[in-house]
């Protein structure tokens, strides 16, 4: 990992000032609400508040796998590294989110790798504590389960969309899903380069900016150097679907 800053411990995920993922304020956090109070407390016990700065590493791919890591604030893309510098973007994940790593419990090993694309505050969890309530509560075993199996379910989705659709479908899946799920607006103002636009929507920088120009020739979007604005969406939806 990159240099990082720690934060402030806190006693209390209810009084802590970066309301700490552990409270479940969040909806992937809920997993912890199956556990009582003093299994949270033993889990805050070894927590880490760590704040990473745009463009640093807070995973890598083929390291060890020791912590969950639970997002708090900021924006953060999930990539798996491929030969010859080929990387493909499976996720990004904000606010409010965790992520695993995909190797817990199957073999403690990173298989992606995780790049704040804004300034970042999280949680690092230790995975061992975690392991010690996997056995005892079949609550939260089957919470954690239902998160892991969700995150995969939507790599495997994002995956296969990549394989069957043509090169406009993809980049229209790319630019809804920005506006549905990363910025919930529209016109957004985005932080991607057009690089790692490329890189979602698997395909190479300089064929991504062709699609890119073809939906702005036909009025389906409005495009400026770092903001998209979709005009005509269900448009870009029937190509989503056409692929």
């Amino acid at each position: 990992m990159h240099a990082s800053t720690p934060l402030n411990s806190c006693d209390s995920c209810e009084g802590c000032q970066y309301n700490c993922c552990l409270a479940g304020n969040c909806g992937a956090a809920n997993v912890f609400v199956g556990l009582s109070p003093e299994d949270l407390r033993s889990i805050m016990d070894t927590k880490r508040q760590i704040k990473f700065r745009a463009g640093e590493t807070i995973t890598k791919q083929n390291t060890p796998l020791t912590h969950v890591i639970c997002i708090k604030s900021g924006l953060a893309k999930v990539v798996s590294e491929g030969p010859k510098g080929k990387n493909l973007i499976f996720d990004l994940i904000k606010d409010n989110n965790i992520f695993t790593g995909g190797g817990t419990v199957i073999d403690d090993w990173h298989h992606f790798t995780v790049v704040a694309l804004t300034d970042i505050e999280c949680c690092f969890i230790e995975t061992a504590k975690i392991f010690n309530y996997l056995n005892v509560n079949s609550s939260f075993a089957i919470d954690l389960m239902k998160l892991y199996n969700g995150q995969h379910i939507k790599m495997h989705q994002t995956l296969i969309n990549l394989i069957h659709k043509y090169m406009p479908g993809r980049v229209a899946d790319t630019l809804l899903y920005l506006k549905n799920n990363v910025y919930d607006t529209n016109p957004y103002q985005f932080v991607l380069t057009k690089q790692e636009l490329a890189e979602m929507s698997g395909m190479t920088k300089e064929s991504f900016i062709r699609n890119l120009k073809d939906f702005e020739d036909s009025g389906i979007i409005n495009h400026s150097r770092n903001s998209i604005h979709i005009l005509k969406e269900e448009e870009l939806m029937e190509i989503s679907r056409n692929g």
